[in-house]
């Protein structure tokens, strides 16, 4: 009888013995499985990470393939169409003093005029956008910039009864950039606000920075706002929905600012207004 209590004993024992060895080997296996799983979802966040700036670089190739072909024609349109353009609006301002105001002789020749013009703007649009051009890069202080845009843009902004504000940063914000083809940004996206706005409406322009090193300008409108599949276009070269623009004030605008290892982000929506934010490296203790 004992014999048996005492085998009896030793079985249970055994059965723990194993249950525990087996409990711990399916912890060890779960601990390792989880480790793997960790392990492949790092992974995979890798090889999202590297998709996206393959798409990235990818997409700036064909872009840097596009501004290529467009240098090359640029030479081919500054010949063949900025000289005869030349001498159109010159024949029709020379015709143009042979009618009185008010002849419809003389209305036809001013259409003429101004459309040969805006044929000019376009072409001068293109090839500044086309050619590399060298770049001045000195100490700027990003407010006295913007408040030149803005001098230069208030009688249009009062005319059109909107209200211009330049906030200021609560400290000087200063890069180091070509001021000219800044301030031709700057005064790019300035328009575009204005033209967006309705009367009544705003633009408010303000300034930040970031531990990061990187100063923020952002552009805020009261506007319309833009729609998902307008946003996606509007810095493609000569896609523009007014009716006398020329498709390349973005595209320059863009150019300019990746120029200076900067970025151009658009925050839109129909019907609530369009925030255009200008990001740009700050050197840190270069300038005071």
């Amino acid at each position: 009888m004992e014999m048996e209590k005492y085998l009896e004993i030793l079985l249970y024992n055994i059965v723990g013995g194993v249950t525990g060895l087996l409990s711990q080997r399916e912890r060890e296996k779960t601990v390792e499985l989880q480790k793997n799983a960790r392990g492949l979802e790092e992974s995979y966040q890798k090889l999202q990470h590297q998709s996206e700036r393959i798409i990235t670089i990818e997409e700036k190739l064909r872009r840097a393939e596009k501004l290529s072909t467009l240098g090359e024609m640029a030479a081919v349109l500054a010949h063949e169409i900025r000289n005869p353009l030349g001498s159109i609006r010159g024949t029709a301002e020379i015709l143009k003093d042979d009618y009185k105001p008010g002849d419809p002789k003389h209305e036809f020749i001013e259409i003429q005029i101004k459309e040969t013009e805006r044929l000019n703007r376009v072409v001068e649009d293109f090839l500044q956008m086309a050619r590399p051009q060298p770049a001045d890069m000195k100490p700027c202080r990003i407010q006295e910039e913007l408040e030149t845009i803005v001098t230069l843009v208030a009688n249009d902004a009062r005319e059109r009864n909107i209200k211009l504000v330049v906030q200021p940063p609560p400290a000087p914000v200063i890069i180091k950039a070509d001021g000219e083809k800044l301030r031709q940004a700057f005064l790019n996206i300035i328009i575009n606000a204005l033209q967006a706005s309705k009367p009544g409406g705003s633009v408010i322009i303000a300034t930040k920075t970031y531990q990061d090193g990187l100063c923020e300008i952002q552009f805020r409108d009261t506007g319309s706002g833009i729609d998902e599949k307008m946003k996606n276009r509007i810095f493609e070269p000569f896609f523009t929905t007014k009716p006398d623009g020329t498709g390349l004030g973005l595209a320059i605008t863009k150019k300019i600012i990746e120029s200076h290892s900067g970025t151009l982000l658009v925050e839109s929506e129909a019907g609530h207004g369009t925030i255009v934010i200008v990001r740009l490296p700050q050197p840190t203790g270069e300038y005071s």
